[in-house]
């Protein structure tokens, strides 16, 4: 039977040396405004580094999940690195990113979402995690909450983003409603016209922070999506580039994250392969109810916890069930462990796979698991590799020649993960 390896890493390095003292500089704001939603421009930027220059870390072996933490620190002006500032979460959004397929997923979570803090026992806004642990604690909160990892963190305050937005020139945008709210109690003053018009950075935060909508904090989040399309659009034009190197100089100042340079510099060359019109944003679902607990009778968003799973799915997990139920797949036992396909197969029909066969292979002796594509949907492969890679991490991909009733065969290797368990009864 001929094979033969695919997506097959380019050997070699060929690098040139790297003046790391302007690429941290411009990796660190390009990984933020990546993180944001706003990196549009950034990537232009970084483009002239050549790919060969790029540490490509091999912990990233999925998805690369960032949480984006926006904070009212510094909107008066003072600045704090200080990671537990009791200081709550204005804006909390999880960035999932596909290193194989560029594929990106954007997750606004309400502030006012009811979790379970860890630690505290208490049922509370997720905004109040980083008030009482800073980014570890709203790190901690969102992975209990999603069901998911974090990989980094990347935390921003509002003066940042008022720099930002004046050293662009502003945004253009159209306001769709008057927007009248004070809150002095956090400094909060916000006064726009309705109508078409230039933000300033003063101006935009404002417009993003602006909650006052029929429905609350969800038409404050789709506000912010508007504004940030926008805000794309301004920094990619031929007006705006030159401007980038002052904006990634000024951004390093209002920016808290746990990415290394090195880190920063592989996501920001990665983002430079991400196809923009394909991220896929969304907001947790559910709905907003009053709920009398110990804090008081306070408003809470409470997520739908089934329809918030298929978005996570879909935008975090990279699991797109429709896609996976026109790929055929045949599982096969080939490490002699009781149970380790069907246990394998399971897990590819609970993401949606058609799954038509679960069977002993040749022979039992394989030392890792293969995942076998007939014909040339390496797509399917990709898929399929990406579902099972948690159970059998050292499955890797090859094409086969030959006929099958199958898209992709998997066979399972002695990596699979026997803590998975299994049926002794079953292959």
């Amino acid at each position: 039977m001929g094979e033969t390896r695919i997506y097959r890493k380019k050997e070699g390095s060929g690098r040139r040396k790297v003046r790391w003292g302007r690429v941290i500089l411009v990796v660190f704001a390009g990984m933020l405004l990546f993180a944001g939603g706003m990196a549009y421009g950034a990537f232009r930027y970084i483009r002239d580094y050549p790919e060969e220059q790029v540490k490509q870390l091999s912990e990233y072996e999925g998805r690369v999940n960032i949480l984006v933490l926006g904070t009212d620190i510094g909107v008066n002006g003072n600045q704090s690195k200080s990671l537990n500032n009791a200081t709550r979460s204005d804006t909390l959004i999880v960035v999932s990113v596909d290193p194989e397929t560029k594929d990106v997923g954007v997750l606004s979570i309400p502030r006012d979402t009811r979790v379970l803090i860890p630690g505290t026992g208490s049922w509370e806004k997720i905004a109040h995690a980083h008030a009482y642990g800073g980014p570890a604690l709203a790190v901690k909160t969102v992975e209990n909450f999603l069901g998911i990892n974090i990989h980094h963190y990347v935390r921003i305050d509002y003066e940042g983003f008022v720099r930002a937005v004046d050293i662009v020139g502003g945004v253009e945008l159209d306001v769709p409603q008057d927007m009248n709210y004070e809150d002095p109690a956090q400094g909060l003053y916000i006064h726009l016209k309705k109508g078409q018009q230039v933000l300033d950075g003063q101006k935009a935060l404002q417009f993003v922070r602006y909650r006052q909508y029929e429905n609350g904090d969800i038409g404050r989040i789709q506000a912010q999506e508007v504004f940030l399309k926008a805000l794309g659009k301004k920094v990619i034009s031929l007006a705006t580039v030159w401007k980038l190197p002052t904006l990634l100089r000024e951004l390093q100042n209002y920016v808290v994250t746990d990415l290394t340079p090195d880190e920063m510099l592989y996501l920001a060359n990665l983002g430079t392969k991400v196809n923009l019109e394909s991220v896929k944003m969304a907001i947790v679902p559910g709905s907003a109810q009053m709920i009398k607990d110990q804090h008081g009778e306070l408003s809470y968003w409470i997520p739908d916890r089934d329809r918030t799973e298929k978005v996570v799915d879909e935008l975090i997990r990279g699991i797109d069930r429709n896609v996976n139920a026109t790929i055929r797949v045949s599982v096969e036992n080939g490490c002699g462990i009781p149970g380790a396909a069907e246990r394998v197969a399971q897990l590819l029909r609970d993401q949606g796979y058609d799954v038509r066969s679960v069977t002993n292979a040749s022979r039992q002796d394989y030392a890792e698991s293969r995942v076998e594509l007939f014909g040339d949907n390496e797509g399917a492969a990709m898929r399929v590799l990406r579902s099972v890679r948690p159970v059998l991490p050292a499955s890797k991909p090859f094409k086969v020649s030959g006929k099958s009733e199958v898209d992709v065969r998997v066979i399972v290797g002695k990596d699979f993960k026997t803590s998975m368990g299994g049926d002794a009864n079953s292959p």
